[in-house]
This record gives structure tokens, sequence and C-alpha cells, in this order.
């Protein structure tokens, strides 16, 4: 039976990559990098591919705007072809096999880096890219990441996985604040300047949850985007705060870790996620994942 030869004219890898970009991103213009030059540029290769197609690849009547059905499809094929072709150029010339990781910058210096260096013999190019949790669950998905590390309720089904022990959160308050005291009260906080992490995490809302049961106000002065940020404002404004104990080497010098009735019924459950299919196809995933069971 002969087969129908697909004329590939007008189809470029580079379309492809871009397609792949902005599903990774979450829309035109998150790929961009508000770019205007460059967002122009993402969206008539969109549509280029869109008449190659002849189907919708972007849902527009969403802002921004959704993968179709269709682009997941050919954006699962289009990463596929790219690790299959990694793997062959890596195969030819003898170089380091690339291993992709998604996680926040915490889990990736208080953990994956210092297990990196177990694995320095392994001949691996390792790649770490800084994500949300949403974002690590997308691109286990769509296999774009060989290993995610992300919190226990985002995990998507069907993967494998290993739960990482529960992380406790720690008070550390200026030793001229402390002055020798161990033990603090929710009531305490109310004239405690603090130095917190933005947005409606769940520990952010753990603490408001429990000041407003308590009747006080906590008294934030500086909010960041990251707990290295907040490390930051403690060590330089002299400001009290909530850290995760696994960033412990990085808590700022001339502080001192204080009790706090309430605090021990908070930690944060992580896993570390792969695909067994995967897996199965690349032994090095196999024995990474053996070798973070053992972590």
């Amino acid at each position: 039976m002969s087969r129908t030869r697909i004329k590939l004219k007008g189809l470029s890898l580079d379309r492809l990559e871009t397609l792949s970009n902005i599903v990774a991103q979450g829309g035109i213009a998150r790929a961009a990098g508000g770019d205007a030059n460059r967002q122009s540029l993402f969206s008539r290769q969109v549509a280029e591919l869109e008449a190659w197609f002849g189907v919708a690849l972007l849902d527009r009547s969403f802002t921004p705007s959704k993968p179709t059905e269709a682009a997941l499809r050919i954006v699962r094929q289009v990463d596929e072809f790219q690790r299959e072709m990694e793997a062959v150029r890596e195969a030819a010339g003898g170089g380091r096999r690339t291993v992709v990781f998604g996680a926040g910058e915490r889990m990736i210096r208080s953990y994956l880096i210092p297990w990196a260096s177990k694995v320095r013999k392994e001949n691996l190019k390792l790649v770490f890219r800084n994500l949300t949790s949403s974002a690590i669950r997308t691109e286990l998905l769509a296999r774009r990441l060989d290993f995610g590390i992300l919190r226990s309720d985002s995990c998507p089904e069907g993967m494998e996985r290993i739960e990482l022990k529960p992380i406790p959160m720690v008070l550390l308050l200026p030793s001229a604040l402390a002055m020798g005291r161990k033990k603090y009260s929710w009531k305490d906080l109310e004239e405690i300047p603090l130095a917190m992490l933005e947005g409606e995490g769940r520990f952010t809302r753990f603490l408001r949850e429990n000041a407003l049961a308590a009747g006080i106000g906590l008294d934030v002065a500086m909010e960041c985007s990251t707990w290295t940020q907040v490390i930051d404002a403690m060590r330089e404004c002299g400001l009290a705060g909530f850290l995760p104990k696994d960033l412990e080497k990085q808590f700022p010098p001339g502080f001192e870790a204080v009790s706090q009735a309430g605090l021990a019924g908070f930690s944060d459950g992580f896993v570390i996620a792969w695909s067994a299919s995967e897996a199965g196809k690349r032994p090095e995933i196999g024995r990474l994942a053996k070798r973070l069971v053992g972590k």
C-alpha cells in the first residue's frame, strides 16, 4: 500500500519551537518577555502554523490565549523530536546526557544543588529550571521536564513520585529583639515587624488565619517575592521572619530561632515526580530516580 507523502514546505522547526515556548510560558506576551517586536513575530509564526495545519492553535477567546488540543498535541510531538535529536547528538559525541529538573528556587538551592554533588560522576548535564508548582505540573505532563519537585497536591496523576520529608517553619528574631526569650504566642507577634513572602500561598494564609483567631494583625513591614529575598530583608533591615527549616544554612547571622505556639501545625509537603515511561526509555532517568530515593 502506497503512503501519501506530506509536503513540509512552509513548516519550520523555528515556528514549531516558538509554539512550544508559547505553550510553556502561558501565552505569546509572556513568551516574548515584553518585547513588542518578538510578540509580533510570534503572532505571525503562529498564524503561519495555523495556515499550514488548517486548525486554530490558540483559543483567543481567553486572555491570555490558551493552546487548543491540536496545539498541545503538536507541542508534545515537537518536544519528543527534540529530545530524540538531543539523545542522538549526545550519543554520537559521547557527551553528557541532559536531565531537566523543574523546582522552585528554594528547592533548587536547598535540595537539588547539594544532591547534584553526589552524582557528579554520572556524566550528566543537569538543568535546573526555576518554576512554580503549577508550571512544573504543566511541564511534566508535556514531557518537557524529566523530574519535578512540586507540592504534593499539585502532582499529576499517573506520575511516579517520592514523598519528601515534611518541612517545618521556623520563627527567627534578631538577637537584640529576642533577648534570650525562647517562647512566643500569636499575641506576641502583634508588635514585631516582619519580612514575609508576598502573595496568597499556603503559609501566608496559615499565618493570617491564626492571627485572626488570636484577634491580632501582623505587622508586615516588607513583602518579598522569594525566600532568598526574605532572608536578605531580614539581614539588611533587622526584621523578624518565618523561614523554611530546609534553608537553615542560609539563615541570616545574628538571629535566634524561637518557639512559636501553633507553628508546629504547619509543614510543607513536597514530592519529586517523574514519568515511569520516560524512565523505561532512558536509563539515566531510572538511575537518578533510585539515587533520589536514597537522598
